[in-house]
């Protein structure tokens, strides 16, 4: 049903007042669904009961099926600069195909990521999806261990050296209101002098400066810092983090 709503366990947990590592834990099956919580969605989200319980569809309540605002209408989107091909396999569940920028593209994707031929070269990274999303998704190969923590409390947070991330595209006429850090922790930020894979914890809009984050730990060698919205060429809020299991 998260899914099906376009909603991160985050902002999925929020109006019914479960943060994100216990919806984190239940959708794992570490933790007991509780009758409570159960009837929380219902009223929250206007889920049938007996979809929840027993599969019995359709999901939602008759007339209902609008009232939740997936994230694909959080942001103000150009649907023209989408890059996104859809695949329909059936059961109601399609694959999103997103460029995937790789390692080795980082470099090149600066100076090509306004070139339609340059984005349709790139490997494509499929994600599972409900409906048709608006607005421009790609996806970026993490680099590096900044955004790996050991600390408990954010540890489920961690995007590992390899992981893939894809995020959605913020148009910059959204720029200049704050970013909805509530609903979307960590971002991809197109600047200047590189792709940077970081958790936005501060948006000056009067001045155009975004404070960075790092997970990780050790500031000596990943300190916050601000960069100018002037210097930076596009903005992704991370929807899903892809990691491949280990043989």
């Amino acid at each position: 049903m998260r899914k099906h709503l376009g909603l991160n366990q985050k902002a999925f947990g929020a109006p019914i007042g479960y943060g994100q590592s216990i919806v984190s834990e239940m959708e794992k099956g570490n933790k007991t669904i509780t009758e409570k919580y159960l009837i929380l969605l219902c009223n929250n989200y206007s889920v049938r009961m007996e979809w929840l319980k027993h599969g019995e569809l359709p999901m939602l309540e008759p007339g209902k099926e609008n009232n939740a605002a997936p994230v694909s209408d959080i942001f103000q989107v150009d649907e023209e600069i989408s890059h996104n091909k859809f695949i329909d396999i059936g059961n109601g569940t399609m694959l999103m195909l997103t460029p995937l920028v790789d390692e080795y593209a980082y470099a090149g994707y600066l100076s090509g990521y306004k070139d339609p031929e340059f984005i349709e070269e790139l490997p494509t990274h499929p994600i599972y999806v409900n409906k048709y999303h608006k607005g421009n998704y790609q996806s970026f190969r993490a680099i590096g261990d900044s955004m790996t923590s050991t600390n408990e409390n954010t540890v489920q947070d961690n995007i590992y050296h390899g992981n893939i991330v894809t995020g959605r595209e913020i148009i910059q006429n959204h720029w200049r209101s704050h970013l909805h850090t509530h609903a979307f922790l960590d971002y991809v930020i197109i600047h200047k002098d590189g792709i940077l894979i970081k958790r936005v914890i501060k948006h000056d809009v009067e001045k155009g400066i975004l404070t960075l984050h790092s997970l990780n730990e050790d500031k000596d060698l990943y300190p916050d810092f601000n960069v100018y919205l002037d210097d930076v060429y596009q903005i992704f809020s991370i929807v899903e983090v892809h990691q491949k299991r280990k043989l």
